[in-house]
């Protein structure tokens, strides 16, 4: 049980606006978002970053999706793990891979490039304070841009705190529809 509570748009007029959008944007209203309902400012500053982070930009929505589950791994949280996989599913990623990106990122099937922004975006995630040169030189060999590497990195910022408030907060899973 969250503890939190999880609006929905019918209760808070607010936001209704908001969650609207996600719904029409995703298919669903994830819970986070039902949770971070509770204070507007916040909602629309999540959905606006989500937007820009998860929707739009140079790299694949499913190389995306593989950095958020591969954070969500790393930081232990049953929420981001559930939200990432399904979305990776949907994108039609088969469960083996899924599993891979998981447990063993490093043994994923992806290219070299993207590879590269998976491994600076864990490097970012796990040890943010180690400059991590080496792997932006093998990014930038292998092909990644520098917006490349600050967008692997931003979905990689974004995926962390999901992982962190949903645990806190203790927010139920979601699969999506």
């Amino acid at each position: 049980m969250s503890r939190i509570s999880l609006m929905d748009h019918e209760m808070e007029h607010g936001v209704s606006g908001v969650l609207d959008e996600v719904r029409a944007q995703l298919g669903f209203v994830p819970m986070l978002f039902r949770a971070y309902a509770n204070n507007p400012t916040l909602l629309v500053e999540l959905w606006e970053r989500y937007q820009h982070t998860m929707l739009t930009g140079r790299l694949s929505r499913r190389l995306k999706e593989e950095i958020a589950l591969m954070v969500a791994e790393d930081e232990h949280s049953d929420y981001g793990i559930t939200l990432h996989s399904s979305a990776l599913r949907q994108l039609g990623v088969d469960p083996h891979e899924i599993l891979r990106v998981r447990t063993n990122p490093d043994h994923a099937h992806l290219e070299p490039r993207e590879h590269a922004l998976l491994e600076i975006a864990r490097h970012g995630n796990l040890t943010p304070h180690d400059h991590g040169e080496r792997y932006i030189d093998h990014a930038r060999d292998a092909g990644a841009a520098d917006a490349d590497i600050l967008e692997a990195l931003a979905v990689a910022s974004l995926a962390s705190e999901i992982s962190h408030v949903s645990t806190m907060l203790d927010i139920p899973a979601d699969i999506r529809p």
